[in-house]
């Protein structure tokens, strides 16, 4: 097998943990993947390669890339959680309650607020990844005309 080139193996190995083969599938999955992606898109990606790895040893890795924050966890209002890369880089969603409807948008609208709750209340806010729950203009749009 060629080895694999993972800026999550590099990371790792740099924090000294070790990265085993299984691992290493489930990473290149993630980053081949990439953007916003389920434990169950990944596993089915791993199958391919190997279908000896199982779905919990997927959840387990991504419990650990998530202790090591070099992924984030995101939920649209569905059942499952969805992960990306922390280099896909801080934005957030806003997540259309009616039709399911998402659009990301940047991180700078927080800034604003971030200063101000460190201004008012010396409170630092974690703001790298989050989702809104609305109605989108579309299902506005439809409920005011029917």
């Amino acid at each position: 097998m060629d080895r694999i080139s993972s800026s999550l193996i590099e990371e790792l190995q740099s924090r000294g943990m070790r990265v085993t083969p299984q691992r290493a599938i489930i990473f290149e999955a993630i980053e081949k993947l990439e953007g916003h992606i389920t434990a169950e898109e990944i596993f089915e990606q791993v199958q391919k390669v190997n279908p000896y790895v199982s779905l919990a040893t997927v959840y387990r890795t991504l419990e650990l890339l998530l202790e090591l924050n070099l992924i984030n966890q995101t939920n649209f209002g569905r059942s499952q959680a969805y992960f990306a890369l922390k280099d896909h880089g801080p934005h957030h969603h806003l997540v259309c309650s009616e039709c399911g409807y998402i659009e990301e948008f940047a991180d700078t609208i927080f800034e604003p607020i971030r200063t101000e709750l460190d201004k008012q209340y010396g409170f630092q806010a974690q703001t790298d990844h989050l989702s809104i729950f609305g109605l989108c203009r579309g299902c506005r749009e439809k409920g005011a005309g029917g």
